[in-house]
């Protein structure tokens, strides 16, 4: 018995070297002891819908791999969807000779090939202590003269960036991110690069966050598409030339993302992109000049009363802005929107400063022609006091700039002053020279509208039905000097399909790209079904729109679908079936987002970038015609006649 338990002994110490020596092999196979030129590090979340583009990321960057000079080192989380019918957002594949996984592995991202470190489990991306084990392992294994970190998935400024389904779409907020990075850069020294490969990053209190720990940061102020970063150029690039510092990196990301959008291939999707690398030493120094211009803006405010409040909703209604709802707006061409309404010398110096510091800031960019304005970094600017809170599990308040800025305290003024105004535009007085209307007839409508704050006006059509109103579409227009809003229809509206089929529909947004031209930036809600599928998805599609003729001109862009405030680029292909979604109204004001089964109002995708625009008649029958108009404060009054088609 005695001789058995010495066996067992024996056996159990054997077991136990064994493992040693297994670990031992694992860590010398991982550690790596010469110092690399660069240790680029991957924080690529794709436990969400961004799955597949991301995979395809990773075989972008295995076309290069890493080297004895560059380390491309992958946290790459995968959703256990699997195969979506009918969608490119989730996979099950195989990726750089790897079979499908659902959890988070490291890897070391080789020519041709993914090798495994290490298998951390189901992680949720969007917890800090998750980033900072990733950091530490690779900043400890992998030592290089240069480190850059690149997130890879969902982002939404200030609010955060990752978004882990798994996790409940859990994100990494500009208030956690500076508590890691820290941490790791105290012993690192500055990441030489900070990028997002994401959407709406390129925004100031995003940098201001992480200002302290990089030298350089790459971001887009718009959406980006689905696709993101031009990596097998990139990585190209950077093997010939690993001794190119973040600035030179930055500018290779950039120019190779332009390469890839500004081709023939992508069609017209070049138009939506925009792309800058922030030299993140000088956030202090533009951080000193926002400061002065909100101060600025602030006392015009409080000195000068409702026309001041008025002039400063005007400049935010001209500056452009990206993603609707996430209330980002371009920094310097804000600057330049105030300046215009207050051309006085204290507010002309402060614009100009906010100007002239981003263009030191901004060291390189890239803009389609929906962005003319864009300057490469945005700053939130919500219109009211409910988006001024933002998401009560991370309000605006507690960013890092909210915290020690003047931003804040000047949002807080504009946004209550709004609380005061409660008298409501007076629409009035509206006629029309024909209320039944023949082919080749135009009508004139006309109305009165009494408001001193007009933040927006639109010639809305709406057809009539028995108990509701469904809403075809609105357009802006402008009060003439005597304050009468005219616009002339001649029983057409706007369209979409393909070369055989025309659908009439809605437009939701418009945002005029200059002010001496009658180009717009154009939101149309709608619905796709993938093909071979019977769901039907919501999507905003995106055109590119030039009014200036009588034949409405331009190009469809791409296509987004919206979950919450993230934001993911959807794929039209041949076979795809779309349709316009509109808004109906019912009696009771009750309202309803609707679409059409009847197959005259879908169309297919016959061909690659199909998508056609143009103008048609609408059906016989009764619409209302007239207009909208909304003041600064979100006071609304309208007013509308009943027209016939015969």
């Amino acid at each position: 018995m005695r001789r058995c338990r010495l066996i067992l002994f024996f056996c159990v110490l054997a077991l136990f070297a064994l493992i040693t020596l297994m670990q031992n092999t694992v860590n010398k196979s991982f550690a790596q002891t010469k110092q690399a030129e660069w240790t680029l590090m991957f924080y690529m979340d794709a436990d969400n819908d961004l799955e597949t583009p991301q995979m395809v990321d990773l075989e972008e960057m295995a076309a290069i791999g890493s080297n004895a000079k560059i380390n491309i080192v992958v946290l790459a989380d995968r959703s256990a969807k699997g195969e979506e019918e009918g969608s490119d957002h989730y996979t099950s594949r195989a990726v750089g000779g790897l079979r499908n996984w659902t959890t988070a592995k490291l890897m070391v991202v080789e020519k041709g090939k993914l090798r495994e470190l290490a298998d951390w489990g189901e992680v949720n991306m969007g917890n800090p202590a998750t980033l900072r084990k990733f950091m530490q392992t690779v900043t400890a294994q992998f030592p290089a003269k240069r480190f850059g970190l690149v997130f890879g998935n969902h982002g939404d400024g200030w609010n955060g960036i990752v978004g882990d389904e798994s996790a409940g779409g859990d994100t990494l907020t500009t208030k956690e991110l500076p508590v890691i990075l820290k941490e790791i850069t105290e012993k690192t020294g500055k990441f030489e690069l900070i990028g997002f490969d994401a959407c709406l990053m390129g925004n100031f209190e995003s940098a201001k966050a992480i200002a302290p720990f990089g030298k350089v940061m790459v971001a887009s102020e718009e959406l980006e598409p689905g696709d993101g970063w031009n990596y097998t150029p990139l990585m190209g690039k950077l093997t010939a030339n690993p001794q190119m510092d973040g600035f030179a990196l930055g500018k290779v990301i950039v120019d190779t993302f332009a390469d890839f959008y500004f081709s023939p291939k992508q069609a017209n999707t070049g138009k939506g992109v925009t792309l800058g690398v922030i030299d993140l030493d000088k956030i202090p120094a533009l951080e000193t000049t926002v400061n002065n211009l909100a101060v600025r803006n602030q006392t015009l405010i409080k000195s000068g009363g409702d026309n001041s409040w008025r002039k400063t909703g005007r400049a935010r209604k001209d500056t452009e802005n990206f993603s609707k709802n996430s209330h980002f707006y371009d920094l310097a061409d804000y600057a330049e929107n105030l300046k215009r309404q207050h051309p006085d010398a204290e507010t002309a110096k402060a614009a100009d400063a906010v100007v002239n510091t981003l263009k030191s800031v901004v060291v390189h960019k890239i803009n389609g022609a929906a962005h003319p304005h864009a300057s490469g970094i945005s700053i939130y600017f919500p219109p009211d006091k409910e988006s001024l809170s933002g998401n009560p599990a991370f309000p605006y308040q507690q960013t890092p700039f909210s915290l020690t800025g003047k931003w804040l305290p000047f949002l807080a003024d504009y946004t209550g002053a709004e609380l005061t105004d409660t008298q409501s535009p007076q629409v009035q007085n509206i006629a029309t020279t024909d209320d039944d209307i023949a082919k080749a007839d135009v009508t004139t409508v006309t109305a009165e509208v009494k408001a001193n704050d007009i933040a927006e006006a639109t010639f809305v059509l709406a057809e009539l039905h028995d108990n509701e109103q469904i809403i075809i579409g609105a357009i802006p227009t402008e009060p003439g000097e005597k304050g009468v809003l005219k616009e002339e229809w001649d029983g057409s509206w706007f369209t979409i399909g393909n070369s055989d089929k025309e659908v009439i529909c809605p437009i939701t947004d418009f945002q005029e790209l200059d002010d001496e031209s009658d180009v717009y930036w154009v939101e149309v809600p709608a619905q796709i079904r993938f093909k071979g599928t019977k769901k039907w998805r919501d999507v905003t599609l995106y055109f590119y729109l030039d009014f200036n003729n009588e034949e409405v001109t331009g190009e469809f862009v791409y296509a987004f679908e919206f979950k919450g405030n993230q934001a993911r680029e959807i794929e039209i292909e041949v076979g795809d079936s779309i349709r316009p979604v509109y808004l109906a109204i019912d009696d009771n004001g009750e309202e309803t987002l609707i679409a059409s089964d009847n197959e005259d109002d879908i169309f297919n995708i016959k061909r690659d970038d199909e998508i056609t625009i143009g103008r048609a008649d609408v059906e016989k029958g009764k619409y209302l015609i007239g207009f909208v108009v909304t003041d600064f404060a979100g006071n609304t009054d309208e007013a509308f006649t009943e027209v016939t088609i015969e």
